[in-house]
């Protein structure tokens, strides 16, 4: 008997009272299941198995079939903020589906784990509204008053920090502090990015030549090797999709992303 803390990266149905789930352990890589009677009301999986949910399941392992049947399973974060956020919800998505996807399959994935736990606990953290005047930064909590309030989480470099992540995890080391030509450490924002090779150039280096990648996208990347927050963080998640598209080739099309497109033209025209 296996017992082990998961994250739903999907499900579908497999009957009209079933659902087939597949999810991230801690303990044993991405496992798919058999969840009969998951749909109905009285079952004691619901909850436990909504996508992007972690919880801890209890199962036995066959070797001989490719579906477990799950003995137990419980809640232990729903993420029931970053559900409310339409754009944190959509970036969460591509992170589950290129997990799903693209991982390697029959091995423990403790390193992929803790990345995506860690970025969808920091994504579903609630925002604090701060009075008119205030900042995180400028007036600190009084003692015994709110000292275990913390200031809102930087959301906007987290899918980005992600990307980058899993991306030096799976070999693809992207260098961002030395130009790809001289060597020579950048100082500031590169002057160019070539996502097909992880190539970042030094304004020395590129000279009078155009540069390929977009301004948002290269203050983008600076923001993100410093820690800041990125204004726009969609440029620069782009950059790193291309990245790692153009090293474990993405054969078959990342749905979610349609979803994301569709979210980010939504947040653009309300602002």
């Amino acid at each position: 008997m296996i017992k082990t803390r998961a994250i739903v990266l999907h499900r579908f149905p497999y009957s009209d009272s079933s659902w087939i789930v597949k999810a991230l352990t801690e303990e044993t890589g991405t496992v798919s299941f058999i969840v009969k009677g998951g749909k109905r009301k009285d079952s004691p999986f619901r909850g436990a198995l909504d996508p992007l949910a972690l919880c801890e399941i209890v199962y036995r392992e066959n070797p001989n079939t490719e579906l477990q049947f799950l003995k137990e399973a419980s809640v232990i974060n729903w993420h029931a903020h970053l559900r409310e956020d339409l754009l944190a919800l959509a970036k969460a998505q591509v992170m589950a589906e290129i997990v799903l996807r693209y991982a390697p399959a029959g091995v423990p994935l403790e390193g992929e784990f803790a990345l995506l736990e860690e970025a969808l606990a920091t994504l579903d953290e609630p925002d604090i509204k701060l009075p008119a005047g205030n900042s995180p930064e400028s007036k600190l909590p009084e003692a015994g008053v709110a000292a275990d309030i913390k200031p809102p989480a930087n959301k906007s470099g987290v899918f980005a920090r992600w990307l980058l992540d899993i991306s030096e995890l799976w070999g693809y080391h992207l260098d961002m502090r030395s130009c790809s030509r001289c060597d020579h450490q950048i100082e500031g924002v590169p002057a160019d990015f070539h996502p097909e090779t992880g190539a970042f150039v030094c304004k020395s280096c590129l000279g009078v030549e155009t540069p390929r990648a977009r301004p948002e996208t290269l203050a983008g990347f600076e923001a993100l090797r410093t820690g800041r927050a990125i204004a726009h963080p969609e440029y620069v998640e782009n950059a790193l999709l291309a990245y790692l598209r153009s090293h474990i080739g993405f054969m078959r099309e990342i749905n979610s992303l349609k979803f994301l497109n569709e979210t980010r033209k939504l947040y653009d025209r309300s602002r």
